[in-house]
C-alpha cells in the first residue's frame, strides 16, 4: 500500500502517466475525428447522385488510410515476429503489418459504410 501512496505522490510519474494518457486520448480523437470527416463524405454521396461527393468520399478515405498506415507502418511497427533477423524477415514482418493495417482500413471504411447507409434510409435520403 505504501508504494502505491509513494507513486501516486512521485511527481515524475504521475507526469509520465498524465502524458501516456494524453497520447492515447489524442490519437482516439484522430482516429474519430477521420471517421467522422470520412462518415459525412459517405453519407453525401449515397444520399445525392453527383460524382463530386463520390470523389471526395474516396480522397477522404484515401487519406484516413494514409493516417492508419502511418500507425502501423511508419511508427514502430507491431513484433509479429519478434526481433527478426535478416533481410526476409523483416519484410516478412512488415508485410504482416501492412496486412494489418488493410485489414483495418477495410473494417473501418464497413462500419462507415454500413452505420451511414442506417443514417440515410433513417433520413429517408435513400
Amino acid at each position: 500500500m505504501t508504494r502505491i501512496t509513494e507513486k501516486l505522490t512521485d511527481q515524475a510519474w504521475r507526469h509520465q502517466i498524465g502524458r501516456k494518457f494524453e497520447s492515447l486520448t489524442d490519437e482516439i480523437f484522430q482516429v474519430i475525428r477521420w471517421v467522422l470527416v470520412v462518415g459525412f463524405a459517405s453519407y453525401l454521396a449515397k444520399s445525392h447522385d453527383e460524382v463530386i461527393f463520390a470523389i471526395t468520399y474516396w480522397i477522404l478515405s484515401a487519406l484516413l488510410f494514409g493516417y492508419i498506415a502511418s500507425r502501423f507502418l511508419l511508427r514502430p511497427e507491431i513484433p509479429f515476429l519478434g526481433n527478426p533477423e535478416g533481410r526476409l524477415a523483416r519484410l516478412l514482418q512488415s508485410a504482416l503489418n501492412f496486412l494489418l493495417c488493410v485489414v483495418v482500413f477495410g473494417l473501418t471504411l464497413w462500419t462507415v459504410s454500413a452505420l451511414t447507409q442506417a443514417i440515410a434510409e433513417y433520413r429517408g435520403a435513400l
